[in-house]
């Protein structure tokens, strides 16, 4: 156990920190979107970029990984999303946004911080680049389409397919991913000085994240009931990484070892970092901040409940 809490107590040691620093003033909250810039467009994208050019394309794309981690997001943003739309009564819109906050991981700035610990040394960090492409390509389009259906009205097929495909074009990271991709398919290799240049900016990427984790705490407004937290959180902390757990054992047992450790630690991270801005756009910035605040505070439990399950995967 005290393995475990070596892990998981820097993380949120730092998440902590960031809370603090803001809270006194040291970090000012309008500092925190351009850090976050700096982690979004430079640092976390080399990271990703060394990663993936470093490996062989032949071990990039993993079948089973991308059918459990897929459909473990999944079961948690349609249960979450027909228990408000059917039990809550809740409209389509808002019952996506519940959904969305109960299966979208904080890959890169929890899940991805989390699996360098874990590892210390040859971390799968083509795991980072699957959970990546399953969030951009999956579970995002259908969230964002179902959000945007206000009053239950529906948005049109083009309109979809045009905000997911900008979305897509610009996403900083996803386009580290291919370039990574490509990089290794040539044999691309940096000139030294940039090499070492590039490895200070990666370095960056999981301390910075975290702080700004922290740093947005600070400010969050709690205004989500105790209800929707306790099913929000349910699913997102404990419900989908158990499913990820049973499927690894039971339905994919030949799954490489890494990975199967990788995917449960993605999908036991809390929601997404973006989620305030997102509900934001949907006049429910002070509720998702509660809810972020919440389910952040119990992933140090969550998470380092499911370090501890780990040792049942063979």
């Amino acid at each position: 156990m005290l393995t475990i809490i070596g892990i998981t107590a820097p993380i949120f040691l730092l998440i902590l920190v960031g809370f603090v620093a803001t809270r006194v003033g040291i970090i000012p909250r309008e500092a925190l979107p351009g850090m976050s810039r700096f982690v979004l467009y430079l640092a976390l994208p080399v990271l990703m970029f060394q990663k993936i050019s470093q490996l062989d394309m032949e071990v990039l794309i993993d079948p089973q990984y991308l059918m459990v981690y897929s459909f473990s997001c999944l079961v948690s943003f349609v249960s979450v999303f027909c228990i408000s739309r059917l039990i809550l009564n809740n409209s389509t819109s808002f019952s996506s946004l519940k959904g969305f906050g109960s299966a979208c991981p904080n890959s890169a700035f929890i899940g991805l911080p989390v699996l360098l610990q874990y590892f210390i040394e040859d971390a799968p960090t083509q795991a980072f680049a699957m959970s990546l492409m399953v969030e951009n390509i999956i579970l995002f389009p259908i969230a964002f389409a179902l959000m945007e259906t206000h009053g239950d009205t529906g948005v049109g097929l083009k309109k979809i397919v045009i905000t997911v495909a900008g979305r897509l074009v610009r996403n900083p990271i996803i386009i580290a991913v291919f370039s990574g991709v490509l990089a290794s398919l040539v044999g691309f290799q940096a000139p030294g000085f940039i090499s070492r240049g590039m490895d200070l900016l990666a370095g960056a990427a999981a301390p910075v994240a975290l702080i700004i984790i922290g740093g947005s705490l600070a400010g969050a407004a709690f205004s989500a009931s105790f209800k929707d937290i306790f099913m929000i959180a349910g699913f997102k902390l404990l419900i989908q990484p158990l499913i990820a757990l049973c499927l690894v054992i039971f339905v994919v047992p030949d799954m490489d070892l890494m990975l199967k450790q990788a995917v449960v630690i993605f999908s036991a991270s809390p929601m997404a970092s973006i989620y305030p801005i997102v509900g934001g756009q949907y006049g429910k910035q002070a509720y998702c901040s509660g809810v972020l605040m919440a389910t952040t505070v119990l992933a140090f439990f969550s998470i380092s409940l499911m370090l501890s399950l780990l040792s049942l995967i063979q």
